[in-house]
């Protein structure tokens, strides 16, 4: 069994352990094997199962090969010496898109590569990538008090905001970072004066550390960060990537939804289910789940578990269609099943 672990790194220690962190796939076993376990080994058995289903596994997807190529190339321009403000990247999109799991893939991505570049895999010394959630209605000293906590640095309620500053700037020099991760970006409210005053604060705080800035949150091109007074500074040093639901309207969107399905059903640990299996049912689970990669995410690993206690090795529609949708995707169903009622009515009034 696993330890069971919170995987919202707040410390330097805590994003160790996601970097470090490997799902353990159980190795398949056949009916026949898995029915001749004893009652014990067989709960084992399914309990790792289980356990594998619910890991923290980031899945290739179209949005991810976007943010991974658009990284790369924000991460060029700001190499070498620079002495005016960098090039930062922002990820955006509505709740459950997988924006925040796309970001920290990406961070443990660029901290191993820097790792085994410079041969430091096992130095606590070294740090290339910094994730940091920003509080809600946070305050310039209130987000850079956030910097020095994720950072283990001792917090003195009488410091100031810059010397705070001056702390993690130089620390983060010290550990080498180059890339910090600020997710939750929409909790800075810049049409509000502490807003304004912590916006101003993170603009001089990027220009000050040599590192790449991934900035993520909610619908971030209507929020006050890049939307507000401070935003016209930060749009044109920032390559916006906003992720979106699932399309299947054409043939090149569906391809790429029947492309996310076969990802995750590569990953089944059920010993009878062959990847495709699913392809029929794309336009279903489409309907289900909105297009949203989270919702197809949670109907999937609750099918999974289902199917696991249930002794299926197999997952099908009908193995699918009891299991109940995140309260979310079935709103945005009932939203669109009523868009479509009406419309034969506003086309007949017309």
């Amino acid at each position: 069994m696993t330890t069971q672990t919170a995987w919202t790194p707040d410390s330097l220690s805590t994003w160790r352990t996601f970097v470090a962190y490997r799902a353990e796939r159980p190795d398949p076993l056949s009916v026949k094997e898995r029915d001749s376990l004893t009652p014990l080994l067989r709960e084992r058995y399914d309990d790792a199962r289980i356990e594998f289903v619910n890991a923290p596994i980031v899945l290739p997807t179209p949005d991810l090969e976007r943010l991974i190529r658009e990284s790369k190339i924000v991460t060029g321009l700001n190499r070498g010496a620079q002495f005016t403000a960098r090039q930062a990247l922002a990820v955006s999109g509505s709740q459950t898109l997988g924006k925040s799991t796309a970001a920290m893939y990406l961070g443990r991505t660029h901290e191993d590569h820097e790792r085994a570049k410079h041969s430091r895999e096992d130095d606590q010394a070294f740090a290339p990538v910094l994730y940091v959630s920003a509080p809600p209605q946070t305050s310039p000293k209130g987000l850079m008090m956030r910097f020095a906590s994720t950072l283990g640095l001792p917090l003195r309620a009488r410091s100031t905001t810059d010397q705070v500053m001056d702390q993690v700037v130089d620390t983060l020099r010290e550990l080498g970072t180059t890339m910090v991760i600020l997710d939750e970006v929409q909790h800075l409210k810049t049409r509000a004066q502490a807003g304004m005053e912590a916006a101003s604060a993170l603009k001089s705080f990027s220009e000050r550390v040599p590192a790449t800035f991934l900035y993520v949150g909610v619908d971030l091109p209507q929020s006050d960060f890049l939307g507000g007074a401070m935003g016209a500074q930060m749009q044109g040093r920032t390559t916006m990537i906003q992720m979106q639901p699932y399309s299947i309207g054409s043939a090149a969107h569906r391809k790429e939804w029947e492309k996310v399905i076969a990802l995750f059903e590569r990953e089944f640990p059920l010993a009878e289910h062959e990847v495709g299996a699913l392809m029929d049912e794309a336009a279903w689970l489409h309907a289900v789940t909105g297009g949203v990669i989270g919702s197809l995410r949670t109907l999937l690993r609750k099918a999974q578990i289902a199917a696991i206690i249930d002794g299926r090795e197999h997952l099908d529609r009908a193995a699918l269609e009891p299991i109940l949708p995140d309260y979310r995707a079935d709103l945005a169903r009932e939203r669109k099943e009523r868009a479509k009622a009406e419309r034969p009515r506003k086309e007949a009034s017309a």
